[in-house]
């Protein structure tokens, strides 16, 4: 613990320095300039107007120098961002968490006017920008490359199976969630605890902005520590799909408050943008994978695509059809990572995948170093804020515990199901965000609405954030490990102390036949036999265990194999996409029974070898006839 807390304290002091690294160049190169600026003054005229020349000069740098605070944001946050990463890989704190007390560190300084009095006028600048950021900007440039890479990395065959239960939690589970907050609201405001002003629509409207989870540090724990991928996939679906139902739910109910509503009825418009994100984002996938499958091994064209039709799809549904956005992109990049991950060359597979996992990482640390920053410098708190907060803390978490409650049972016979224990990870793991602060910020500037309310939405929503952050994001690993869903199956521990003894066995073999070699006599054999796996790591008796399991799990290694091998065919042109597609389907539907039913219970597939008749009879119709023929050849 004490060594965790000097890496964070090094990490923090780190952070700092880089920004004053990077300040203090920006304030020489300034300060260069203008000295530079003031000597050609002087040796060209020394008259009045052209002292009023220099000033105005001094003034448009000044301008310049703020224009480019953003910029020099960006580039000190990812020095930061990658810092973080570096010296914390091993530390208690989540990436994303770390990053969030940097920015409410740099806030504090800021506000506090420290870093002007050390002369870092262009940091604070910078800095200030973040803390006062357009929220529409950080859902229009953030949220459609985590919701697209997130959609784009998702096992589709397991996303299928897992959709139903993060449709509840979703759709009807949020709307529970947003009465249960929105009721706990209204009994602050009647026990006269705070927030007098508000009536239920506020209280409604609050419900649906901190209802929208962003579990980023769960996943990323999910898969360090080897959880399920059916739990990791649920989660992270749930977190996309609400994202888009809780920002829909909010448009409608702030409308509504803001006098902007169409007067429509509210379930037929959240149907409308619904499904209508779900069309446009379909639509879009159609015409890039249509777009795609014609371009062969260049990465450039196939990537830059993927990249314009991620924030297009954003921008037409919401600017264009007024339909949701976060649903459309959803829709893309699912489309593209079902039916579209075999129509990119598979030369350029890889590297998108690459590329969509360096952007999320860049989003977001940019993102939660700016939620840091806005947290810092925009909120304040009194000591019945703090007591509001707590009250608001634990019902959110009540109204996530009712909301799995309640379907529950439906959720546990649904696809893969969820067990007890799963679900408590759910509940305890729903993180708050950056779409909810987003969603704050916007009833924050909002005129409309009173002003202690549109303090007291901002301030609370900030404060769930920094707790769930907090609390949640660093105690879920612990959770997860007491709950034994990290913990590797009896059979696939025995094979791996299996394999390790095997190692073992054959590198102090190979040592035995290199002594004798006399070229390498004189080498240190000790330092050597360091490097063999430990003694203390293998148990002295092996395990035992059952022969059906022992069947299942190679049965599982074995179509895991094969599914790689299919793959590897099609990277080499062996198989083409419809091929491909359909053997790993097949390889998908065996691995769900976990290896409990024969290799060869599969459905058939010969009939895909032999021409229908109906089939070879419309090959030869002149206008539809190579239609028919592609269709053929390209299963």
């Amino acid at each position: 613990m004490i060594k965790s807390a000097k890496i964070l304290g090094f990490l923090l002091i780190s952070s700092l320095l880089a920004f004053l690294a990077f300040g203090m160049l920006f304030s020489n190169t300034a300060s260069a300039s203008d000295s530079l600026a003031v000597h050609k003054a002087e040796q060209t005229d020394v008259h009045q107007q052209d002292n009023h020349q220099q000033v105005a000069g001094h003034e448009e740098q000044n301008e310049h120098a703020t224009n480019l605070a953003p910029l020099l944001f960006i580039v000190i946050s990812l020095f930061v961002g990658t810092a973080t990463r570096h010296l914390l890989k091993k530390g208690p704190l989540p990436y994303t968490i770390s990053l969030l007390i940097i920015g409410l560190i740099l806030g504090v300084l800021t506000r506090s006017e420290l870093l002007l009095e050390f002369g870092l006028a262009p940091i604070a600048d910078s800095v200030k920008w973040a803390g006062s950021i357009d929220p529409h900007l950080i859902l229009y440039l953030f949220l459609p490359t985590l919701i697209f890479e997130a959609a784009y990395a998702l096992h589709i065959h397991t996303f299928k199976k897992s959709l139903g239960n993060a449709l509840i939690l979703a759709i009807p589970g949020i709307v529970v969630a947003i009465i249960i907050t929105a009721l706990f609201v209204m009994m602050i405001n009647s026990l006269g605890w705070g927030l007098g002003s508000w009536n239920w629509m506020f209280a409604l409207l609050f419900g649906a902005i901190i209802s929208a989870t962003d579990p980023v540090a769960v996943v990323a724990i999910l898969k360090e520590v080897g959880a399920s991928k059916k739990l990791s996939t649920i989660t992270e679906s749930e977190s996309m799909l609400n994202d888009g139902t809780a920002i829909v739910i909010f448009m409608t109910i702030f409308a509504s408050i803001i006098g902007s509503a169409t007067g429509g009825n509210a379930f037929v418009e959240f149907l409308r943008v619904a499904i209508g994100g779900i069309v446009v984002g379909g639509v879009v996938g159609w015409l890039i994978i249509g777009w795609i499958k014609r371009v062969f091994n260049d990465a450039l064209i196939e990537i830059t695509v993927v990249i314009g039709a991620a924030y297009l799809t954003f921008f037409l549904a919401e600017n264009i059809f007024h339909v949701s956005g976060v649903i459309a992109v959803v829709s893309f990049g699912i489309s593209m990572a079902g039916p579209g991950k075999t129509r990119v060359s598979p030369g350029v597979t890889h590297f998108l995948h690459e590329f969509w996992e360096l952007a999320a990482f860049i989003a977001n640390t940019l993102i939660f170093i700016i939620v840091g920053v806005v947290i810092a410098q925009q909120v304040n708190y009194t000591l019945n804020d703090l007591l509001v907060l707590l009250i608001v803390y634990i019902g959110i978490h009540v109204a996530r515990l009712g909301t799995i409650y309640i379907f529950y049972p439906l959720m546990k016979k649904i696809g893969y199901g969820i067990s007890f224990k799963d679900s408590i990870v759910l509940w305890w793991g729903g993180l708050r965000g950056a779409v909810g602060l987003a969603l704050a910020l916007i009833v924050a500037i909002e005129e409309k609405i009173p002003m202690d309310v549109r303090s007291q939405v901002l301030s609370l929503t900030a404060g769930i954030v920094i707790l769930t952050s907090l609390i949640n994001a660093t105690t879920v690993k612990w959770l997860i490990d007491k709950l034994g869903l990290s913990k590797i199956g009896e059979i696939k521990a025995g094979l791996m102390q299996q394999s390790m003894q095997q190692i073992r066995l054959s590198g102090e073999k190979e040592i035995e036949k290199l002594k004798e070699n006399r070229f390498m006599a004189d080498a240190n054999w000790e330092k050597v036999g360091e490097f063999l796996v430990e003694r203390s790591e293998m148990e002295e008796e092996p395990r035992s265990f059952k022969i059906a399991d022992a069947v299942a799990e190679t049965r599982k290694r074995l179509l895991q194999k094969e599914k790689e091998s299919y793959w590897r065919q099609f990277s080499v042109g062996m198989l083409s996409s419809d091929g491909v597609q359909l053997l790993s389907d097949q390889i998908d539907l065996l691995m769900d029974s976990g290896g409990k039913v024969p290799l060869s219970a599969r459905e058939d597939i010969e009939m895909l070898w032999h021409t229908p008749k109906t089939t070879a009879k419309l090959q030869t119709i002149p206008l539809i006839g190579n239609f028919w023929k592609r269709r053929f050849f390209s299963r």
